[in-house]
């Protein structure tokens, strides 16, 4: 369609730019949301006297719910749109976190936290592919990178706000800073956040020419007199069993395993550091000093990702940062009692994770096509989350086995190597079929 060539090698309008800095807002919220619990987790751990097997289970509720959400939320976005999913998850997500300020007890604030997770898990994989669509090919890597700061920076913020907050207040005023935020950000995203040109060019729901020159018109573009015919239109065999299609069921198998062995290192890193740490030092704010200095790397990171990929390929960039990430874990189990060195590795580490996280939702929209876009990262986030959900639980028993800080970090390392491999192999796989394509074409005379 010649609209969304044009748009892809065009240089980016404000209305985008303007755009991909809503779902920025959105996703910052998403990771206080995410991240309060980690920070409240070593006064909520006191206030209520729970054990580190009870914490594990708290600090897991909310990825029990991302999972739920991005496996059965998602989806929806191929259906009614990126823009109705974003207002129904980010009010969920209100829910959610209102439920946690007025949790009396364990057993209420693991069911707020599943449902805010939900409602995490259904704007993750939906925010992800929005930006790719509003983007140009020749920064979508760039915008995917600014985007991505969206997440450290929110959970960068909750840990500046929990040092003061939570011996002040109490663990519930950093829970009830998250859910005011959430429902103004709620207001924002109605007001002005967009729908994918490329959704309604391709599915063409009721009302889509109107939408689409709405949008057009923001852009500074003519509008359309008619929509344009569609150039061809792919099977309508459902999304789901599309991902598992030939040689796309392969690819989709190794974004599970990889984005699933890269959560389980990431979301131990980011729920368990502060706690780890403020047990060693027998300082409770120096844990959080930690976890924030883990997710202030994090933003770094996002933007050295997004600028790299202007130069370097986002597949073999995402190997290297892999492999560091499981490099920058064995580091901080040597270095961990050193107090000075640790906060260093603590930055890299959380520059490492965050990038690689986000290269993995930068990779996996273009494996699939547009109409299962939305389902095939959501389902690669949710399935990755399942396995990832057992992470921090792990941990807690570990821990009640008597293992030692240190090697725990040791055993969280392998995942990241092993989610590296699982890049390489998709890369050689995309490669491959690419190179079959090239030389199918007919060559002209």
């Amino acid at each position: 369609m010649s609209v969304l060539t044009d748009l892809r090698h065009s240089p980016m309008s404000r209305y985008q730019k303007l755009a991909i800095s809503i779902a920025l807002l959105i996703v910052l919220i998403d990771g206080y949301d995410l991240a309060v619990m980690s920070f409240a987790a070593p006064a909520l751990s006191l206030h209520w006297g729970i054990s580190d097997v009870q914490l594990g289970f708290l600090l897991s509720a909310s990825l029990f719910g991302m999972a739920a959400g991005s496996i059965l939320l998602t989806p929806l976005a191929d259906r009614i749109g990126r823009r109705p999913l974003t207002m129904i998850a980010v009010a969920i997500i209100s829910i959610g976190m209102i439920g946690s300020v007025l949790s009396p007890d364990e057993g209420w604030l693991f069911a707020a936290r599943v449902i805010t997770g939900f409602g995490i898990g259904g704007i993750a994989a939906n925010l992800n592919v929005l930006v790719i669509e509003l983007s140009s090919d020749k920064h979508h890597g760039l915008a995917m990178g600014l985007y991505g700061t969206g997440f450290p920076i929110g959970a960068t913020i909750c840990g500046f706000l929990a040092r003061p907050l939570i011996p002040q207040f109490g663990w519930q005023s950093v829970f009830a800073v998250g859910a005011v935020i959430t429902v103004l950000m709620l207001v924002v995203a109605y007001r002005h956040l967009p729908e994918s040109l490329e959704f309604l060019l391709t599915k063409r729901p009721p009302g889509a020419l109107e939408k689409i020159n709405a949008t057009l018109r923001r852009m500074d573009r003519p509008p359309l007199d008619a929509l344009p015919p569609v150039e061809h239109r792919e099977a309508d065999s459902g999304g789901i069993r599309e991902i598992f299609t030939g040689v796309q069921a392969y690819r989709t198998i190794l974004l599970w395993i990889g984005y699933g062995a890269l959560a389980a290192g990431y979301y131990f890193a980011n729920t368990w550091t502060p706690k780890i740490m403020a047990t060693a030092t027998g300082d409770p704010s120096l844990g959080v000093t930690i976890g924030t200095i883990v997710n202030f790397g994090g933003i770094i990171g996002s933007v050295a990702f997004g600028l790299l990929t202007i130069y370097i390929g986002v597949r073999s960039l995402l190997i290297g940062i892999l492999v560091a990430a499981g490099v920058s874990f064995l580091v901080f189990g040597l270095v961990m009692g050193q107090l000075g060195i640790a906060l260093f590795v603590a930055a890299a580490l959380g520059v490492l994770i965050s990038a690689a996280l986000l290269g993995f939702y930068t990779v996996s929209p273009r494996v699939y096509s547009t109409r299962t876009r939305a389902t095939g990262t959501g389902w690669m986030i949710g399935i990755g989350r399942l396995i990832a959900i057992v992470s921090p639980i792990v941990v807690g028993y570990l821990f009640a086995a008597r293992w030692s800080p240190d090697s725990v970090f040791f055993l969280y390392a392998i995942p990241l190597f092993a989610s590296a491999t699982c890049i390489g192999a998709l890369a050689i796989s995309m490669r491959t079929r690419a190179l079959a394509s090239a030389a199918s074409r007919p060559t002209s005379a």
